[in-house]
Formats: C-alpha cells, structure tokens, sequence
C-alpha cells in the first residue's frame, strides 16, 4: 500500500515538474548539405549536429516566393553567439560538436530565412 503511494507521488511529481517548462525543439541540421527555413518576423536559430570532421560553411539567405532575395543587405548570421560577416561562416566542424547558428534580417517580414550548412 505504501509503495503503490510513493510510486503515485512520485508520477505526479514527474507529471507537474515536465508541464511547469514547456518544451522547445529547436531545428537541427545533421547533414552538410542540408538547408532550415524558418520566419523573419523574429530571429531564426537552428542547431548543426556536425556528422564527420570537415571544413564547412554555413549561409543565410532571405527568400522571398522561393527565391534568394539578392536586392537586399544578407542576413545576419551568427555562430555559437559570434556574429559571422555577409551573411557567411566557415569554419572547421569537428565530429559529433552541436553548434548554433542564428539569423535575423532587416527590413519588412516578407518571405523566410533560410540557413544552410554545406562544403566550401
């Protein structure tokens, strides 16, 4: 009887802490060569799980009707909190590392950003 209580609280517990935070997943990006979407109306971030060791280059692009905007200033993009230039940061992926890349972009909130990560 006793146990049947314990294991009743300790259900409840488990069940009120995981509904007091909500869960966010945010996007990922396992494979180079691959490219995330996301709107424009607030920064865009995905996580880059890196599959092999390699030299690498990530990218932001504001598309507008499925295509790269070109007449307007690139997107910002950052890496791990490090603000990249022109929209663009190569560096040196290191197997199984999680690196962040965040992008945000000025101007009206029409189309999406998009962030890819490929070879150079």
């Amino acid at each position: 009887m006793l146990r049947q209580l314990l294991v009743k609280a300790q259900a409840v517990g488990l069940a009120a802490g995981l509904s007091a935070f909500p869960v966010f997943a945010a996007e990922m990006i396992e494979a180079i060569g691959a490219v995330r979407c996301g709107d424009l109306q607030k920064p865009y971030a995905v996580e880059f799980l890196a599959p092999e060791d390699a030299d690498v280059q990530a990218s932001a692009k504001r598309m507008v009707k499925g295509s790269e905007d070109i007449n307007s200033a690139p997107p910002a993009l950052s890496l791990d909190g490090k603000r990249c230039s022109d929209g663009r940061c190569a560096f040196r992926a290191a197997k199984g590392q999680l690196y962040k890349l965040a992008s945000n972009s000025p101007g009206p909130p029409l189309g999406r950003l998009s962030i890819s990560v490929t070879r150079p």
